[in-house]
């Protein structure tokens, strides 16, 4: 074997973003399914907007190393917490794999200009920014599209998922993709299925990033609604069907009366599913609402009323 065919050896990190409920944490579990069946043991950064740590949980693995960012967004006021979190995994562990997911609200150019130098000092290669994009959210939904286009002008892949949800023409959607990012390659998906190795093999061509802000995070809220007791599930099912249109997110895990074990919830505007957690897994029992900002009063008092009596 000569040189020119020896496999690349270098740390490797791979960064997913996308706007919240695209299916970011879906595509994450598989990649880290993929890298378990081949006997190595990857290493995750996990970011949170709120201070609640849903997604570690939802992926917990003892043979997996998760470092939390909360409390913001690890493209802006969080990048140095980023920074010490990528430094430490290179310098301890280079040979284990590294995916970071950022917050549903973070511009991934943020991240790049934290770990872009890290990257360099430490020979790793940074496999390619992978945003997951929603293909069934609506086109006009202006409040956050200047977010979303941004998070997509710095990909080097696009993964559109959910595509089965489309009402409209697919084909639509994808000329929209390209009109932001004519670069990127371009992957439909259901569920984040696809294959794999196109996301982590390549090396990204994102090195012009943009100075300045790169996250509108005080557009959004996040609320953590602790929950003391079982909930009625019809109850429950009622409330998330009529949340206000500010709310963008839920995440958590809920408990239901006559039901056992945990239950993990994951809504989006687009649909909500409800699954159970495997047994023996205790998380506590809370829901985070990531949301443009509006009166916590009635997310909770509506929550409170979903408790079985």
């Amino acid at each position: 074997m000569n040189a020119e065919t020896l496999p690349d050896s270098r740390p490797r990190i791979t960064v997913i973003g996308g706007f919240l409920g695209s299916g970011k944490t879906t595509l994450l579990k598989r990649l880290l399914a993929r890298e378990f069946d081949r006997g190595i043991q990857p290493q995750v950064i996990m970011s949170e907007f709120g201070d609640f740590d849903v997604d570690s949980e939802v992926i917990a693995d003892e043979r997996l190393r998760v470092t939390a960012v909360v409390g913001g967004c690890i493209c802006c006021s969080n990048r140095d917490e980023l920074s010490d979190a990528v430094t430490a995994m290179l310098q301890t562990s280079p040979e284990r794999p590294i995916f970071i997911e950022t917050t549903g609200v973070a511009d991934p150019s943020g991240v790049m200009q934290a770990i872009l130098p890290l990257a360099s000092q430490h020979d790793a290669v940074i496999t390619g920014v992978v945003v997951v994009y929603d293909a069934s959210r609506r086109p006009d939904d202006g409040r956050d599209q200047h977010l979303v286009e941004r998070q997509i002008m710095t990909a080097d892949i696009v993964v559109a998922n959910k595509h089965d949800q489309v009402t409209g023409s697919i084909e639509e959607v994808e000329r929209n993709i390209r009109a932001a990012n004519p670069l990127a390659m371009l992957l439909r998906a259901v569920h984040c299925d696809v294959d794999l190795d196109e996301l982590t093999q390549g090396t990204t061509a994102c090195f012009a990033t943009r100075p300045g802000d790169t996250c509108d995070d005080g557009e959004y809220s996040s609320l953590a609604l602790r929950i003391d007791g079982r909930l009625d599930r019809a109850s429950f099912q009622g409330w998330l069907a009529a949340l206000p249109a500010e709310v963008l997110r839920v995440k958590g895990f809920v408990l239901f009366e006559g039901e056992q074990g945990f239950f993990e919830v994951q809504w989006s505007p687009s649909g909500y599913e409800i699954t159970p957690l495997p047994t023996g897994r205790w998380p506590d029992a809370v829901l985070v609402v990531v949301s443009h900002p509006l009166p916590a009063e009635g997310l909770s008092s509506g929550l409170l009323r979903c408790v079985a009596r």
